[in-house]
């Protein structure tokens, strides 16, 4: 064998494993940020010079162009508060009380991290869109079918999603202890 042929073998492979190494290292998405807090997963380092050059590699790849967490802070949720992946044949109870946060949303995004296509071309619910109940907690049904009443965000049958809540200029008080906030519950209600 030719000594050019063994280099470009070398290189094509590793190419092949370079490349291939650091699309596993960030194919986890955002869900090993740091911080856990349920299902929910985040990093306060998101946007900052701080942050590590995986986890920016994995923001660039989810299309999230993240802002430092005195700004806005990004949660990631694949699993309901049992563990089980979010399945989108299922329907789930997403509810909570009102967020430490000037204004926040909750997006439903696909395994590959784009919108979910549904008929009824909705894809996030936010806290200028959902009513408080008499306890003063609101509500948001996720499933392939929609709900006599309340607010809906629609699953796909047959495709599992995640969801990423963003909250905008959060407290003070949320950002010293973000690992204990009330973050919304999400429940599997049935398939």
């Amino acid at each position: 064998m030719k000594s050019w042929h063994r280099y470009t073998i070398t290189l094509v492979g590793g190419l092949a494993v370079g490349l291939g190494a650091a699309w596993a290292l960030t194919t986890g998405g955002l869900r090993d940020g740091g911080i856990e807090n349920g299902p929910w997963s985040t990093s306060l380092g998101y946007g900052t010079k701080a942050t590590d050059p995986i986890t920016r590699a994995a923001v660039a790849r989810g299309g999230l162009l993240a802002l430092p967490a005195k700004e806005t802070i990004y949660w990631s949720a694949k699993t309901d508060a049992a563990g089980a992946k979010l399945d989108g044949n299922c329907r789930y109870s997403l509810s909570g009380t009102p967020l430490d946060a000037r204004w926040w949303s909750v997006t439903i995004y696909d395994e590959a991290g784009y919108l979910v296509v549904n008929p009824a071309n909705i894809w996030s619910v936010n806290g200028a869109n959902v009513a408080l109940d008499a306890k003063g907690e609101w509500r948001v049904t996720i499933s392939p079918s929609k709900p006599a009443e309340g607010a809906w965000l629609p699953g796909t049958k047959g495709q599992p999603f995640h969801l990423t809540l963003r909250m905008y200029n959060p407290g003070k008080a949320f950002r010293a202890n973000p690992e204990k906030a009330a973050l919304p519950k999400i429940v599997k209600e049935g398939c």
